[in-house]
């Protein structure tokens, strides 16, 4: 009884902390919009906020009535989430190495046009 107790804690904790990441990340997302390049980032961070806060509400029907099937539809909730997530970063990392390449190469080049005055 008392690992019930507690795991209904733990987990309406984690549907609550879902649902405001979730709608934090739906208004980022929205105001990323606002702008055409910032939509680039803007859609898929709404996306993400709707996978976080499905899971939140599965999760507290999940709580509320103890169906099995409530708790798959929050974990493939969450694995959307992070699948989203984790395509971002991946993206986010080879941005940053592109950048980090056409930058240095900028920089190198500058360099080079200086020391041949």
């Amino acid at each position: 009884m008392q690992r019930d107790m507690l795991m209904n804690d733990m987990l309406s904790k984690l549907a609550a902390d879902s649902k405001f990441v979730g709608t934090f990340i739906i208004v980022m997302g929205a105001l990323y919009c606002l702008s055409i390049f910032g939509a680039i980032v803007g859609i898929p961070a709404i996306f993400v906020g709707l996978r976080a806060r499905d899971g939140g509400n599965n999760l507290e029907r999940f709580i509320a009535t103890d169906d099995p099937n409530d708790k798959i539809m929050a974990y493939q909730s969450y694995q959307k989430h992070f699948f989203i997530l984790k395509v971002l970063l991946i993206i986010a990392v080879v941005f940053l190495v592109i950048s980090v390449l056409f930058y240095s190469s900028v920089f190198f080049s500058f360099l080079s046009l200086l020391g041949r005055h």
